[in-house]
């Protein structure tokens, strides 16, 4: 079964090796990586081709490796992100971004809107998102996890980090969780999100994701039409269902 991993490199140059060990091991069928500081000339490891979009500071290019022999066509985007992406045939053709959002930079819901809208569906956008929320494992919640809290909901889109801590602070030794894998809803539920146990030379966790037996072309999937919903009966199941009793999320749920 194909595998998909993203990592937040900290300079391709450096981890190249890390790198080669992490695609033997994983037998990747696709890399996401971030913050890869690329120069000129740049090998990709063997087998693999590498695909990326530079834009801005020098620091911070995405980029996608894609295992030879895998049926990919590139996708040419116009954003002022830093953002790699291809359509890939795997177990089911789907699309898959590499994106890189810089702490100290701006970011708006129209910026991200602008580039999912050109990303063909289903699709994976797998990147370093610099943004803190307890929505998935963070410790705190800043202003661009709360954008992203909203953007997400708004656009019917699923973050499917299992709340485990990606980053490493190299000088605190704090943790947070800033890797985000986003996904369309129709693929959300046959993929599996899991870091690694090492940081293999970065101080971000590399991330596998991984699609269940049900994840083909031909998976049948279910939709809703939201506009003839009865939102005051909701309401009222839920003013009856939920209250101090409900103890996590699974409740909830």
């Amino acid at each position: 079964m194909d595998t998909v991993v993203q990592w937040n490199i900290r300079g391709l140059r450096s981890n190249f090796e890390e790198l080669k060990l992490l695609l033997n091991r994983s037998q990747s069928a696709v890399v996401a990586l971030q913050e890869c500081r690329l120069g000129e000339c740049q090998v990709p490891p063997r087998d693999y081709t590498l695909l990326l979009l530079q834009v801005g500071s020098p620091g911070g290019e995405a980029a996608l490796l894609i295992r030879n022999g895998t049926r990919f066509s590139e996708i040419d985007f116009k954003t002022g992100l830093h953002a790699a992406a291809a359509t890939i045939s795997l177990e089911k053709t789907l699309t898959v971004c590499s994106l890189y959002l810089p702490p100290n930079s701006p970011v708006s819901k129209l910026s991200l809107a602008e580039l999912f809208e050109q990303l063909p569906k289903p699709f994976l956008v797998l990147g370093d998102f610099n943004a803190h929320s307890p929505a998935w494992g963070d410790s705190r919640r800043d202003g661009r996890g709360r954008m992203l809290e909203e953007f997400t909901a708004e656009n019917d889109l699923i973050i499917l980090n299992s709340g485990e801590q990606t980053f490493v602070h190299s000088g605190y030794h704090s943790t947070s969780a800033i890797d985000l894998a986003v996904a369309s809803p129709s693929i959300a539920a046959e993929c599996s999100w899991a870091a690694h146990s090492d940081l293999c030379g970065s101080d971000h966790f590399p991330i596998f994701l991984n699609f269940t037996s049900n994840f083909s072309s031909n998976v049948n999937t279910t939709s809703f039409n939201f506009k003839k919903a009865d939102w005051n009966r909701f309401g009222d199941l839920c003013k009856l269902s939920l209250d101090d009793s409900v103890a996590d999320i699974e409740q909830f749920t």
